[in-house]
């Protein structure tokens, strides 16, 4: 296998860490919220919204590469996309901490190591827009040409991941209705779930 070949496969196992890492960051906020009871706010669930959004980027890259070879135009738009959703995501996750920045405030939920969750996000989300920002950089030496076509691993590895992000999206979606149930507008501190009241 020659050097391009391994790089080449390599941008493709990074899309697939980029949305199994943003997937890791929504198992940690489930764990809050179910784990904890810390019912999440609608600015949180919105943060979450954006994660799921910054890793739809990438995965489009892995469904495309099953079919053939990525062009460079593909590439740069699913990592164009992730940078766009983790930006906004990060203007989101910015408001929340300055909403909470001013003693005595003790913010909103738990912390984890001293920082509250939507500061973590804010922290992810640019770490996340950095990372893609490199995939985007690094195009002509991460391109996937026929990664996705020889190697059964990645083939399997894309299927995992494309059902990973389905399940993390189900499940927001259901945890997000059980939180608002079906009032029209979710309460900016919640304190259980509205379908069940």
């Amino acid at each position: 296998m020659n050097t391009a070949s391994t790089s080449n496969r390599l941008g493709l196992w990074f899309a697939h860490a980029y949305v199994i890492g943003l997937c890791a960051t929504l198992a940690g906020a489930y764990f809050f919220q179910f784990g904890l009871w810390e019912y999440p706010c609608p600015m949180c669930l919105l943060q979450r919204m954006f994660f799921l959004l910054s890793a739809l980027g990438p995965a489009w890259i892995i469904i495309r590469a099953r079919k053939g070879s990525v062009t460079a135009g593909e590439w740069a738009a699913g990592w164009g996309w992730a940078v766009v959703a983790a930006l906004a995501g990060s203007t989101v996750s910015a408001t929340q901490v300055l909403m909470h920045i001013v003693p005595p405030d003790p913010g909103y939920a738990g912390a984890l190591f001293g920082l509250h969750l939507y500061t973590w996000a804010l922290i992810t989300f640019v770490g996340a827009a950095v990372a893609a920002g490199a995939a985007l950089f690094l195009t002509p030496r991460a391109l996937p040409l026929d990664a996705g076509l020889t190697s059964p691993a990645l083939r399997r590895a894309s299927t995992a991941t494309s059902a990973v992000l389905l399940a993390f999206a189900a499940s927001n979606l259901v945890a997000c209705f059980f939180l608002q149930g079906f009032a029209w507008q979710m309460p900016g501190d919640p304190t259980g779930y509205a379908l069940f009241h």
